[in-house]
């Protein structure tokens, strides 16, 4: 058997408790019910609040219409993408190496720089993405 029926209300509630304890001192952003995009360090979650620190002051912000939370890329992501940057220029460098003879230097620097490029587009692409966490009480699948 089952599960009969899952409370919207519960679902949210849970989807908030977890956000609380997973995020809480990180920087979040979501989108109002007027649009305004808003972003700050989050303090805590209250039954229909989001309290946020935005420039060093506590601001208020009304959660029942916010389905969705979006976390911005840290500084770990940057340093993972370049990391891949590094990597991708290294390996295409060490593929020219092996795979020609005496290869010509302006050849060696063309291969470096778009092994590099292609290890920067990759590794942003993979870990320097915004998250989006939904905190709506609606279940998929």
């Amino acid at each position: 058997m089952g599960q009969v029926e899952t409370n919207y209300e519960q679902v949210r509630k849970i989807r908030l408790e977890n956000l609380k304890n997973n995020y809480k001192g990180k920087t979040i952003r979501f989108t109002t019910e007027n649009s305004k995009i808003v972003q700050g360090v989050l303090v805590d979650i209250t039954e229909k609040e989001f309290v946020l620190s935005v420039n060093n002051s506590a601001i208020f912000y009304n959660h029942e219409n916010v389905s969705f939370v979006y976390l911005p890329p840290v500084s770990e992501d940057l340093y993972i993408t370049a990391s891949f940057s590094v990597l991708g220029g290294l390996a295409g460098y060490v593929a020219m190496i092996i795979s020609t003879q005496s290869p010509k230097v302006e050849l060696i620097g063309t291969i470096t720089t778009l092994s590099t490029a292609l290890g920067f587009f990759v590794g942003k692409n993979a870990f320097y993405k915004t998250q989006k966490i939904d905190i709506s009480g609606k279940l998929r699948g």
